[in-house]
């Protein structure tokens, strides 16, 4: 026997530009410790984000998520976050 995996993944965000002007778009990419299976845009948290981010696609390994990340257009805000909720 071994003991049970009580500790959940955790994950890095990167954004391959994150300085973006209106009509840009930028790759997202979730990279987590671990597999993860079932991942999908309702366990991202876009709340503080001023955009919407398009379908997510796993890598083979299960841990490199990515997705296209649309700013809300007319917005300038430094402070926009993408998170995920582990």
């Amino acid at each position: 026997t071994r003991p049970a995996d009580t500790t959940g993944p955790t994950a890095t965000i990167t954004l391959a530009d994150s300085a973006l002007t209106v009509g840009e778009t930028t790759t997202v990419t979730i990279r987590f410790n671990e597999p993860v299976t079932n991942f999908d845009a309702s366990d991202v948290v876009l709340t503080d984000a001023n955009g919407t981010l398009g379908t997510l696609t796993a890598n083979a390994d299960g841990k490199t998520w990515t997705a296209t990340f649309t700013p809300t257009a007319n917005v300038n805000d430094t402070t926009n976050t993408i998170s995920v909720n582990l």
